[in-house]
């Protein structure tokens, strides 16, 4: 999942959603060199990654693109349910999208926890208000695009978007389905940290 979805996956506590952003950027064991309930967040980040890397609907889903891309159709799909997230909030999230992000932007804008890198990410977000701009496909490929430019090796990312708007209704369908699995799972993880 992207960003909007593991920080919507870890609203209600402020640790968890630091340690939301911080699970791209910290790498190696968690070894008590933070808060608990921060590095419970990035430990929470990793799981929502294995649970949907793993998943046998995904594993389907991926089947959708042409070859080439699926070596990145992980990355593809992460970046797809996001823009789905935004496009059925109401349905996953009482709040208003608009308010959601401006509370979440605070709070990883402000945060004295975040490493260089994550700051800059989250300034990012925050500057380009990524959340509400999700709604746009556009905003789909402007991402994949500046993914691909980030990976060292050749890769397709940069016309993804268009292989995935081919596929668009089977996506949507495919992401309503796993999402609230991917919730049920993600609040059995939470209630273990209490």
């Amino acid at each position: 999942m992207n960003y909007l979805a593991h920080f919507h996956l870890s609203y209600g506590n402020d640790d968890l959603l630091i340690g939301a952003l911080l699970g791209d950027f910290v790498k190696g064991p968690l070894k008590g060199e933070r808060k608990k309930s921060i590095e419970q967040g990035i430990f929470l980040h990793r799981k929502i990654d294995i649970f949907t890397d793993t998943h046998p609907l995904l594993k389907q889903t991926h089947q959708l693109f042409q070859p080439r891309y699926r070596r990145y159709a992980g990355i593809m799909t992460d970046v797809a349910f996001d823009h789905f997230l935004n496009r059925h909030w109401q349905q996953f999230h009482q709040q208003p999208l608009s308010i959601f992000s401006k509370e979440v932007f605070q709070l990883i804008t402000t945060s004295d926890h975040l490493t260089p890198p994550a700051k800059y990410q989250a300034e990012n977000l925050a500057r380009y208000d990524v959340f509400a701009n999700y709604q746009y496909w556009q905003t789909v490929d402007a991402a994949l695009k500046r993914i691909s430019q980030r990976l060292a090796r050749d890769n397709p990312l940069a016309s993804a978007a268009h292989a995935m708007k081919l596929h668009y209704k089977a996506l949507e369908a495919i992401f309503l389905t796993f999402y609230p699995e991917l919730q049920a799972h993600v609040s059995e993880l939470r209630q273990e940290f209490s």
